[in-house]
């Protein structure tokens, strides 16, 4: 094991690990059964720590014999089982899989190590006959591109004498899910294949040719010919693929097996022709001729018990390309129609260069749900209203990126029209009462554009720009709106976003965000690349357990933050002010930094809706009256939405003309030591406290106020863990002393001439269980003081009388 990976290390960019290793002569006996286990290769440099290939288990059966004797080394199987190939492509264009060491010895224009032939110690060869592949996982995301690639379930069988120059390869390949996405447009998803076929292969030059062939596609049956030429630097091709198959039905074993469900006892006519032929050499920057036809011509289906059907489908896609860069590459959508209750919907799409398109396209129709839905079997879901749709675009993308709209042609609109969307996820329906989209290349315009989600409705108007961009090129989308609503309840959002995310989770286990971490769900999440402001006026906003009144201000959403500038509120029988900003670029550990201003909150209120108060200052649930505050705070927020008190930080000051305080655990104590229960019950005057907040934990300045008219002086520390530290300075009036304290201080001379004592409290303990320990050494003095000015003036009274007693 060592050998091995100190030996492979010497010719990669990467950490090699092996688990373990085993032998044994039991497995594959006579052969003898060499296992490893926990086979990894783990990026270093830029891919630092991004495992590249993991391998739970790798088995190779090999003949004894032809390892302790003759030249060649016979391996009558060799077993890679439960591979996971994670292949990165970071913004840059550096891949996490090109690890392999270039020297002297040779590399290719692709990049493609090919190292020179090497002899063990023996001098032996290398005979492979069985080569099998067992549950394969590939994820390929390329950043630079904005192509993810996901293959699933892989299972090859390959059966052939791999050590003589030439052999028949006997070739069994299954995979479940193949799904491709290229920026916005979804090329596969979740095709399944198989192939089985019989090839001719050269293993000294390499030249595989194709002799027998059965290949399905979601159990499309398709013919695939010719041969495949591996050089050093490029890959040779000259393959024909067709169907063997005209009917239309055959076409619609292209749906995805998760969802065949949903076209059982389809009833269909009409036929379809498709064809592709690929010629010539790929490498790095060079793609090989292709040519790819897909017609389809007067076909129908129609569902069983439905009264309508859907007609006239046809289409005719062309995609070409003549060899060379990918910028020549043209695809060409020039039909695609169909009819549904006698409305009629066309469209067609032209784009050649997908890395700097010329676009030619268009759409014009009427879509009416209701004679969708009597179409369609969209169970458990209400459908209604109309869209009427008549868009036509022309002209070079790169003007659109000038912002040269004059050279590029958009025109156009969409109407909506008393649409409505109901099912599981939105039980109180998704509506378009009624909106307008007006297109031209700059932007789309929307007018009064009206939507209810959930309990909430939107009035949207204003101007949507970059949209070719955003769809063409994963570019930003801008807006600039008015939002206007009577009620927006946010706690449905963030509810449907937590439950979506689970869906999501169960799945897709392997869910990763770009850093190969999982992605956690529940924060409302802001997209990146949409960078849209809003004037808002909202009558209603509802989230967790506040109610918002006349929201007023600017609002905007760009590089995932929400930004607030000057956004007023009514809440709380009060007004806040609010500044700042909440970030979302990590979904995991979102966060807040706001700037405050409160003015007059009822303090029970702010208790009951504020998870921070009710974690911070507990004290305010046993509080009555108003406050204001300054402040600043910034903090990491949980799935919840809620502080993480550990890194909460800010300052300000809050400020108040009255608190009454009742009911509350410390001054439930402070009244047992004075003998006053009148004290568990205080009123306290105007008050401004200036603290401070670092960590979670709150610093408070000292600051005067009364209690009851007694003047107190109050200040300390809390920790985020609710640890208390606080000092209460109080000067007590003998009028708010218990009688049994009274009648005590009246046994002691002098104490008719105090009217009030000094003294200390600290509040120890926690939030939810204060400890009062009275200080009472300050009253013990002034006491002590009095009793003895009080003393000394009638002690020779006192030693007289002593002294007669005596005689």
């Amino acid at each position: 094991m060592q050998l091995v990976e100190t030996h492979i290390s010497r010719h990669i960019k990467a950490e090699l690990k092996i688990g373990d290793m085993s032998l044994s002569m039991f497995r594959s006996f006579p052969d003898l059964n060499v296992t490893l286990e926990e086979v990894s290769l783990i990026g270093r440099e830029r891919f630092s720590g991004d495992t590249l290939l993991n391998i739970p288990r790798i088995e190779a059966s090999v003949n004894l014999k032809s390892l302790l004797s003759g030249k060649e080394v016979v391996v009558n199987r060799f077993l890679l089982k439960d591979c996971r190939l994670n292949l990165i492509t970071d913004t840059a264009g550096y891949k996490n899989w090109d690890v392999l060491i270039q020297d002297n010895t040779g590399t290719s224009a692709s990049g493609v190590f090919v190292p020179a032939e090497e002899k063990g110690p023996a001098g032996k060869s290398l005979q492979l006959s069985d080569i099998r592949i067992e549950n394969l996982f590939v994820n390929d995301l390329d950043y630079q591109n904005s192509t993810y690639f996901h293959m699933e379930h892989l299972d090859l069988k390959l059966k052939g004498n791999f050590s003589e120059r030439s052999t028949l390869a006997d070739l069994s390949l299954s995979v479940k899910d193949i799904s491709l996405r290229h920026r916005n447009s979804v090329w596969l998803n979740k095709v399944g294949l198989d192939w089985r076929a019989i090839i001719k292969a050269d293993l000294q030059d390499l030249v595989f040719e194709i002799e027998k062939n059965d290949l399905t596609m979601n159990d499309l049956k398709l013919n695939l010919t010719g041969n495949l030429v591996v050089f050093p630097d490029k890959y040779r091709m000259d393959l024909q693929l067709d169907s063997p198959e005209t009917q239309f039905e055959s076409l619609l074993a292209l749906v995805p097996k998760a969802f065949r469900e949903c076209i059982q006892d389809l009833k269909t006519n009409g036929d379809f022709k498709l064809n592709a032929t690929v010629k010539g050499d790929y490498y790095t920057g060079h793609w090989p001729a292709f040519q790819v036809n897909l017609q389809v011509n007067g076909a129908m289906i129609q569902y069983p018990g439905l009264p309508e059907s859907v007609q006239n489908i046809n289409m005719d896609l062309n995609m070409t390309h003549p060899g060379g860069p990918v910028d020549s590459m043209q695809i060409n959508l020039k039909k695609m129609s169909f009819a549904i209750a006698d409305n009629p919907f066309n469209l067609f799409l032209y784009i050649r260069n997908p890395h700097d398109p010329q676009l030619n396209g268009g759409a014009v129709g009427t879509l009416n749900f209701a004679n969708l839905k009597k179409a369609l079997p969209l169970k458990e879901v209400r459908l209604e209203g109309v869209v009427n749709t008549d868009v036509t675009f022309k002209g070079m993308y790169k003007d659109i990126e000038n912002e040269q709209y004059e050279k590029f042609v958009a025109k156009g609109n969409v109407d909506f029209k008393d649409i409505l969307f109901v099912n599981s996820m939105f039980p109180e329906g998704f509506s378009i009462p009624r909106g307008q989209i007006l297109i031209t290349p700059a932007s789309l315009k929307l007018n009064q554009f009206q939507a209810n989600v959930f309990s909430s409705d939107f009035v949207l108007q204003g101007d949507l720009s970059g949209y070719l961009p955003y769809v063409f090129k994963n570019g930003i989308l801008k807006g600039d709106f008015s939002l206007n609503s009577t009620k927006v309840n946010l706690n449905e959002f963030i509810i449907a976003q937590m439950q979506t995310a689970r869906k999501d989770t169960v799945s897709m286990a392997s869910r990763t965000s770009q850093r190969g971490t999982p992605v956690t769900e529940g924060a409302l999440e802001i997209p990146e690349n949409i960078d849209i402001h809003f004037t808002t006026q909202i009558h209603t906003l509802l989230f967790d357990r506040l109610t918002v009144k006349n929201v007023k201000g600017r609002v905007g959403l760009a590089n995932a933050v929400a930004t607030l500038k000057n956004l007023s509120m009514d809440m709380l029988d009060g007004n806040m002010v609010m500044n700042g900003w909440y970030n979302t670029r990590d979904p995991r550990t979102p966060e807040v930094d706001f700037n405050l201003q409160v003015n007059h909150f009822d303090i029970h209120e702010a208790y009951e809706a504020f998870t921070f108060i009710r974690q911070s200052i507990p004290i305010a649930m046993n509080c009555n009256g108003r406050i204001s505050a300054s402040m600043k705070f910034s903090s990491q927020l949980d799935q919840a939405m809620s502080p993480v008190m550990t890194t909460a930080n800010g300052s300000g000051y809050v400020e108040s003309q009255g608190i009454l305080l009742k009911d509350n655990p410390a001054m439930n104590q402070l009244a047992s030591v004075l003998k006053n229960e009148e004290l568990s019950r205080l009123s306290i005057s105007h008050l401004k406290i200036d603290f401070k907040l670092e960590n979670g934990n709150i610093k408070v300045e000292p600051f005067k106020t009364t209690f009851a008219g007694n003047p107190v002086t109050i200040y300390g520390t809390q920790t985020a863990g609710g640890q208390l530290d606080y000092t209460l300075s109080m000067t007590v009036r003998r009028e708010y002393f218990g009688s049994d304290i009274n009648n005590l201080l009246k046994s002691i001379p002098g104490s008719g001439n105090i009217e009030s004592l000094d003294l200390d409290a600290k509040v120890e303990g926690t939030l939810t269980k204060p400890v009062i320990k009275p200080d009472l050494s300050k009253a013990i003095k002034r006491v002590t003081k009095e009793a003895e000015k009080e003393l000394k003036g009638n002690l020779l009274d006192g030693l007289q009388n002593l002294f007669k007693k005596k005689k």
